[in-house]
């Protein structure tokens, strides 16, 4: 599956397949395919692009705040995504990945369980913490946004017993993704 497609059953699976993580229950409140006329279950909310950015860009700003580390941020900004089996003129999703490097390991660990504790005091409903079923066992977090309609998945990679100096970072990685949304009427999406 490729990470700039958004599909069938968005809530989660796209992680799954993207992660090889562990299998998620649909979350409440998601949307799902309706197989038998291809269309969401229901009507994506109408949404300028633009908007949609800003919006993922204050969400993200968010939950680097509560991770609450000063290290390196690693940001290639908003990208767009289609939405599987839909019009891609019509409907995208957004998705952020981000990560910061640079802090003692100890730290990041400490920013995890802060994060399980603080997101839900935010508005995160909190749907998976622990272990992850790669080789490394990687700390995981998966939470839902259902009032903005944005999922996050946040893993802590611990190279700390590994590094090697021009090798990969511990570091602590964020992707968030929202559900479809539609543009306006007339409008196209042209940002693929």
């Amino acid at each position: 599956m490729s990470s700039r497609t958004v599909g069938k059953g968005l809530c989660l699976r796209i992680w799954i397949a993207t992660f090889s993580s562990v299998a998620i229950i649909a979350l409440t409140g998601c949307s799902t395919m309706n197989d038998s006329d291809d269309r969401l279950d229901h009507t994506p909310e109408t949404r300028e692009i633009s908007d949609a950015r800003a919006e993922v860009r204050n969400i993200s700003a968010k939950i680097l705040e509560l991770i609450n580390l000063h290290g390196k941020v690693s940001d290639r900004g908003p990208g767009v995504s289609e939405c599987s089996g839909k019009d891609p003129g019509r409907f995208y999703s957004i998705h952020h990945r981000w990560s910061v490097t640079d802090v003692p390991v100890g730290d990041m660990k400490k920013a995890m369980a802060s994060l399980k504790a603080d997101l839900p005091k935010h508005g995160w409903k909190i749907f998976g913490y622990g272990p992850d079923k790669s080789p490394s066992k990687s700390l995981k977090l998966v939470a839902e946004f259902a009032e903005k309609r944005f999922f996050v998945n946040i893993h802590l990679y611990d190279e700390s017993g590994r590094a090697k100096p021009d090798g990969p970072k511990s570091k602590i990685f964020v992707d968030l993704l929202s559900e479809c949304f539609q543009v306006p009427k007339g409008k196209t999406v042209d940002e693929y």
